[in-house]
């Protein structure tokens, strides 16, 4: 390329990012870093980078962008600018594309292939620049390779040049992240009117609601129109309501999954007197010019990929666009002359929407992210300078994942295994499914179940097919063989190049269920489920329960591993695709542990080893001699959670606990400890391994346990002074002048302790008794003699003299042969009927 600076600015000067070149040079030879914020439109992602390499640099630049279809077209008006083919001093690679030759300068490169390369060259050697375009996305990559750039830069490489280029961003902390300086313009922008609905739309009504306001549009506009909708899905259905209903106007549908002469048909100009329709994802927001928009029609929707730390899984939800995203979306109706915008939302909600787009880091699966910074060559991910750290438990969550995926070491080294996942273009399940494939039938097996789970379900609207991974891979080796892929061209196509990948051709050999569930569980060795019963509910390994089809052939099978699923929402998931698990397969991913633990519908102690997987059970075989230590200390803390069902708390050892507390209550000096049930169960190892051995060995079951005198276990607790001074201040039971020992009742919340006694047997007792050394009469219950209460009274005395005589009218007509006294002070107690 010979073209100078001062030549592509004399050549491009109608673009408003020409006003800049000469200035972002000048501040890239100074401080090796810059800011440049330009609307849409002004050629800052096309002619500056131009401009840059035009100054002398020696290396390269690279230029990351957010999208596969942005980076493909930018890089091809690039080459365009010059006069090129792509692929000579412009080049652009992407997932399983690639146009870069041995003459490439500027290199346009999305989707993790920046920081792969850094993995593999942390000095980023040969490269002078790097460009991070449409910033403002915050993409999870765009903010790793940004932070892994500056750590090259800080560390390794002060000479090299970073660059931030976006439209709506905030410059002032990303300038002092860098220690960059702003360089901005204006761009030639026209006035946007904006029309709110008068109603908001939901989700399930966007397709509709899209293709009714592009038809007013159309007949109120002049003008090509450009209409945001979520995903393909919804264009799919937009385009299908339009029909033929704009005459000869062109609907067209642009979205990533297209076929590049497609998307190119959608971006390229409309010709003349001709006008367009373009149903596009938020790939059209930025980057990508749609020359000719003069209407924009926005769902105010878009679709976001929303991990689950509680489950580790990733969904797409349609969420509510934030303000910036639709003033990016309105701009582009101001790019040619004045437009309109019709916004499908009202007023309130408008006030309601976010200011900003939160940053992908927030709420993203880290596995990738973290397996690529220990290729990078870093283990804390904290200390790295982020521009918004990511959050600590999910960091933590993706390094435990990859430490089971056997990619890092317990120090978050990278390992030999790991690195190879780091180097393949795709998350790093599929790339450890895809390495765990050892001969050429399973390693294309591996290519077809990833190309399978990466796109959309084909089968998944048929009736009667269910989660079996088997149908699908059959389909598509049926398909494969006939040389008519049809609906399988996309699944196809990827896994076409997932052979090229691992450098293999694709094998239509026959498969069992077996040998797809043993590479899904290589995958997701958390998903591996065991059937809870034969109905197609099952427990993962993780511990979450997931269900399938009642009629689905898979429930016949005890074990299978999910390979995709919807979290329940606080209840059972539900499985997708599935396939059966071996149980030479289970062998690989079990490990034996010791379990000893107190189980009480089970009796009592459980004492055996276990082959697990995760939380699930494979097979279990009797462990013998266990410690007599780590039993006491299992019991132990089984009695603080089940004590009291664990062990028998009588009447009579809670009798003892009402009158320990209501001595301690009297006495405080005494310092009598508290025996209440839950305090003596929060500190259980202080006193029942004294009472845990029988014959020798130690008891272990609940028959055992419930055996132990709790009773016993209490007094003892108390000093021998103690129990002294506890049995003479309340004594358990009272001698009545009949001679019968009558227990005394202790009462929780009341000092005062109750004696029921038959009335007979205390003729002749002149005084109430007392405890607490004389200074508390007791209540005294006095009975029938059937047993059934005739009076309640603390003053003896007070009830011979008065009450007695009433009483004893009904007791003498009730009870004839019983003796019934005129003085009772002074007569002979009576155990039962008067002797002859």
């Amino acid at each position: 390329m010979t073209m100078t600076t001062k030549n592509i600015i004399e050549k491009y000067r109608m673009l408003p990012a020409a006003t800049i070149a000469e200035e972002l040079n000048g501040v890239l030879n100074q401080h090796h870093a810059a800011v440049v914020v330009a609307p849409p439109g002004a050629g800052k992602s096309t002619l500056l980078p131009l401009t840059m390499l035009s100054r002398g640099i020696q290396g390269r630049i690279v230029m990351l962008e957010p999208r596969r279809l942005a980076a493909r077209q930018v890089a091809l008006r690039m080459a365009q600018m010059l006069g090129e083919e792509v692929g000579q001093t412009v080049g652009y690679q992407i997932r399983f594309e690639k146009k870069i030759s041995s003459k490439t300068r500027i290199e346009v490169v999305t989707e993790g292939i920046l920081t792969r390369r850094m993995a593999d060259d942390p000095t980023l050697e040969g490269v002078s620049c790097v460009i991070f375009d449409e910033f403002h996305e915050r993409n999870l990559q765009s903010d790793l390779a940004f932070c892994l750039a500056q750590q090259t830069r800080n560390i390794l490489r002060p000479d090299l040049d970073i660059v931030v280029m976006s439209a709506t961003i905030d410059a002032t902390a990303i300038c002092q992240a860098l220690g960059a300086r702003e360089v901005s313009c204006q761009g030639r922008m026209y006035p946007v009117d904006t029309v709110l609905a008068k109603e908001d739309i939901s989700p399930g009504e966007i397709a509709a609601a899209v293709a009714a306001t592009v038809g007013r549009a159309h007949c109120e506009q002049e003008g090509d129109i450009l209409a945001f909708l979520p995903g393909q899905a919804d264009i799919v259905r937009c385009a299908e309501l339009l029909g033929t209903s704009l005459g000869a106007t062109h609907v067209c549908q642009l979205y990533g999954n297209l076929p590049p002469q497609q998307q190119y048909e959608a971006i390229c100009p409309s010709a003349q007197g001709e006008r367009k329709v373009v149903l596009a994802t938020p790939i059209a927001e930025t980057s990508l010019t749609i020359e000719g928009i003069r209407i924009v029609v926005d769902c105010g929707f878009y679709r976001k990929l929303v991990f689950d730390p509680t489950n580790d899984l990733s969904h797409l939800e349609t969420v509510r666009i934030s303000k910036d995203m639709a003033r990016q979306r309105a701009g582009r109706a101001g790019r040619v002359e004045k437009g309109t915008c019709f916004r499908l939302w009202t007023n309130a909600t408008q006030q309601r929407m976010e200011e900003q787009r939160q940053p992908e880091i927030m709420d993203a699966d880290l596995v990738p992210m973290v397996l690529e910074i220990a290729a990078f060559g870093e283990t804390d991910v904290e200390s790295l300078p982020w521009l918004t750290p990511p959050p600590r438990g999910n960091v933590v969550r993706a390094v435990k994942e990859l430490r089971a995926l056997h990619a890092v070491n317990a120090e978050g080294q990278i390992t030999p295994l790991g690195r190879k996942m780091a180097s393949m273009p795709c998350h790093p399940r599929i790339a450890r499914m895809m390495l765990q494939a050892r001969n050429l039938p399973e390693k294309s097996l591996a290519c077809d179940i990833a190309a399978i789970l990466e796109e959309k379900d084909v089968m998944a609207q048929e009736s009667n097919v269910y989660s079996d991974l088997l149908l699908r891979v059959s389909a598509l080796q049926d398909a494969r063989r006939k040389n008519a892929l049809g609906r399988w061209k996309r699944v196809g196509k990827v896994a076409a190049e997932y052979d090229r990948t691992v450098g293999i051709r694709p094998s239509n050999a026959y498969v069992a269920r077996e040998d797809i569930g043993a590479l899904v569980a290589a995958a997701y060795p958390e998903r591996i489920a065991k059937a809870l019963d034969h109905n197609g509910n099952y427990r993962m390994a993780n511990g979450e329960e997931v269900m399938l089809d009642a009629a689905d052939p898979l429930t016949s099978f005890p074990w299978l591993a999910i390979a995709t699923l919807h979290a329940g929402n606080g209840g059972r998931g539900r499985a997708f695709l599935a396939a059966p698990v071996s149980s030479q397969s289970l062998d690989d991913y079990a490990t034996w542990w010791d379990n000893v633990t107190w189980i009480a519908h089970q009796g009592g102690v459980v004492a055996q080893k276990e082959m697990r997987i995760g939380t699930l059970v494979v097979k279990t075989k009797p462990l013998g001699n266990v410690p007599r230590k780590l039993l006491e200390n299992i019991i132990c803390e089984a009695a603080k959670k089940e004590g009291k069902s664990m062990l028998s708390w009588t009447d009579k050892t809670a009798a003892l606990q009402e009158r320990v507390a209501l001595v301690a209550q009297w006495h405080p000096e005494l310092g009598l400890p508290d025996l209440s049930t839950d305090t003596v169960l929060m500190q259980p190892e202080k006193w029942l391994p004294f009472y845990l051995e029988k014959d020798g060995k130690v008891i272990t079951t609940v028959s055992e346990m419930r055996k132990i005198d709790m009773e016993s276990v209490l007094w003892n607790m108390l000093s021998y002074e103690q129990q002294q001074v506890v049995s003479r201040l309340a004594p358990t039971y009272i001698v009545v002048p009949s001679g019968s020992k009558i227990q005394l009742r202790y009462r929780n919340g009341s000092e005062v302790p109750v004696l029921s006694v038959r009335l007979q047997e205390c003729f002749g007792l002149t005084e109430t008794p007392r405890v607490n050394n004389g200074k508390i009469p007791v209540l005294m219950e006095l009975l029938s003699p059937g047993f059934k209460p005739v009076q309640l009274t603390t003053d003896l005395r007070s009830f011979w003299q008065d009450t007695y005589f009433e009483v004893r009218k009904e007791l003498r007509r009730r009870y004839p042969k019983h003796y019934w006294p005129d003085n009772p002070l002074e007569a002979m107690a009576q155990k039962g009927v008067r002797r002859k």
